[in-house]
């Protein structure tokens, strides 16, 4: 015979996904402030030196998080861990504790339920041996150049721009504060507003001051004295000089290479050490307070440079 069925039904309560919430990084910085209010006073600091810095330095950009589902890995890799190892010229270990509390952040943020995931471990730290400095290719450069539509105006500035950041090896910080005074075409130099508000004169050489002084007159006036400025005749920012870059990257379909304004800066760099520069003077140019970087990028190009004296040793060549 059949066990009777019981004739009673064992609810279940159902429990409530929380739904995911939206806050701004302002107040998110706040909250996971007080949620370390445990831990030690200089640990409670070294957070929020570390957090305003995050805030800083997307500032810096024009980038204002408004939604902090938008601190995507790519885009704090892009816009803050690179920013400042590359831009700001900060040190590994100082960049490593501010990419530590910016996990710590995205992993409160996940349990308060304003992200979907906790992916604090897919941001790595920085291996200090492990930094490369990479460079455009001579095909990859004529690439991106050939992406600008010179036949409007967005297109011949963004054309200029990227050239210049491969004549000057500049920053995009200097670029954006470059002036309409600053640019003497005629002299054949720019004066360039650096780290530090220190300031030096770049040479620039005949191609690229035709091509500069050909913006300029597509420019005309404008109500700003910057010299590159939008279509609505507003300094241009440096979120959007990145964003338009890393565009021109896609289209060019340069991929082993990060596309970024200092890479602009890096070729600037290996070429001129190719060509036989010396590296005092790329110092002056580039603006560095020390010879360390500029030893960086002998040390990071010696192969080429190795293969470039294989081509012209008078030695090999010149002696019987």
């Amino acid at each position: 015979m059949a066990k009777r069925r019981k004739n009673t039904v064992d609810f279940v309560e159902e429990v409530a996904v929380p739904e995911e919430r939206m806050i701004t990084l302002s107040d998110a910085k706040v909250q996971f402030l007080r949620d370390v209010r445990g831990l030690a006073k200089q640990t409670q600091r070294w957070h929020k030196e570390n957090l305003n810095a995050l805030e800083k330095v997307l500032g810096m950009q024009s980038l204002v998080i408004d939604d902090c589902r938008k601190l995507t890995v790519p885009f704090l890799k892009d816009h803050f861990v690179f920013y400042v190892l590359e831009e700001l010229g900060l040190k590994v270990n100082t960049i490593n504790g501010r990419i530590r509390s910016v996990r710590g952040l995205i992993q409160f943020l996940h349990r308060e339920n304003y992200l979907p995931r906790d992916y604090s471990a897919d941001l790595p730290v920085l291996k200090a041996e492990k930094v490369i400095i990479q460079a455009f290719s001579e095909e990859e450069i004529a690439r991106l150049l050939r992406q600008p539509n010179q036949s409007t105006f967005t297109g011949l500035r963004d054309y200029t721009v990227m050239l210049l950041l491969l004549e000057t090896g500049m920053r995009i910080s200097e670029l954006v504060g470059i002036q309409v005074a600053d640019a003497h075409i005629r002299d054949g130099n720019i004066l360039v507003h650096g780290k530090g508000s220190k300031q030096r004169l770049v040479p620039i050489q005949s191609k690229m001051r035709q091509v500069l002084q050909k913006y300029m007159k597509e420019r005309g006036n404008a109500l700003t004295d910057a010299l590159f400025v939008t279509i609505d005749n507003e300094p241009i920012a440096i979120g959007t000089i990145q964003k338009l870059i890393k565009q021109y990257g896609e289209q060019a379909r340069i991929a082993n290479v990060r596309v970024s304004p200092h890479t602009f800066r890096h070729t600037m760099a290996k070429y001129y050490i190719l060509a036989g520069g010396d590296i005092f003077s790329l110092q002056r140019i580039l603006g560095h307070s020390s010879m360390e970087t500029v030893r960086i990028y002998v040390e990071m190009f010696s192969h080429d440079v190795n293969l470039q004296h294989s081509k012209f040793s008078f030695v090999e060549h010149r002696l019987s």
